[in-house]
Formats: C-alpha cells, structure tokens, sequence
C-alpha cells in the first residue's frame, strides 16, 4: 500500500511539473531599450556597417598575427565578434590615455554607437 501511494505522489508531481510551464509565444516583443540600444530605429550588420570601421580603424594593429601589442585579430565576423565579447568596446568608450582603441585616439562616439548597435541587435553578419 504504500509502494502505491508513492507511486502515485510521483506521478502527481510529474504531471503538475508538466502542466506548470508558460508559453512565452504570447508576451509582446520588449521594446528596444534607447539605454543599450543607441539606434533602435535601425538594424545594424556587420557587412554594411561594422566591416568598414573595423578596416579602416582596426586592422593595421588587429591582423594576423596582431601586432603593435593586440591582443587578437579583428579581420573577419567571427574574430570581431569574439573582441567584442572580450573588451574591445571598453577599450574603445575609455576615456584612460593608456587604455584607449585605436591608440591614435579615441573614436568618434558615433562610430562607437555602430557598434554598440550592432552588439544590440545581435551581432548580425548580412
């Protein structure tokens, strides 16, 4: 008898367990949020907009292999993704002389934002 009621307290757990879920299908898409978003209005990828900085900006130091003291190449989406997730926008938005990307001086905020854009709508690559 009790093997039994044991047997049917699992059971009951398993299917309250089951029928306790949510389906997020129905809650409104968030906002963009203008805080982390600096363009909500636009959707920005890394061919049409981040590719052209990163020429332009970082690849004289950030080849392969990185020299000048990089620490990592930024020639492809991928390699640009990966500096991003590590400290490339921090290096970037820092207002420290000895910290401070590119080392010619800092970017142009706007040029910043791009970025910071890009990283909002999800490191899009087309």
């Amino acid at each position: 008898m009790k093997n039994f009621f044991k047997k049917m307290l699992l059971i009951f757990i398993a299917l309250l367990s089951f029928n306790c879920g949510s389906d997020d299908s129905t809650e409104p898409e968030p906002e963009p949020n203008p805080d982390t978003n600096p363009n909500p209005n636009k959707i920005t990828t890394y061919n049409a907009d981040v590719k052209t900085i990163m020429d332009a900006q970082c690849v004289r130091c950030h080849t392969d292999p990185p020299v000048e003291g990089a620490p990592f190449p930024l020639r492809t989406y991928a390699e640009t993704i990966i500096g991003v997730n590590r400290d490339l926008v921090l290096r970037m938005t820092s207002t420290s002389i000895n910290n401070v990307m590119p080392p010619s001086g800092r970017l142009p905020q706007e040029t910043i934002d791009i970025i910071l854009d890009w990283e909002a709508d999800g490191f899009l690559e087309q």
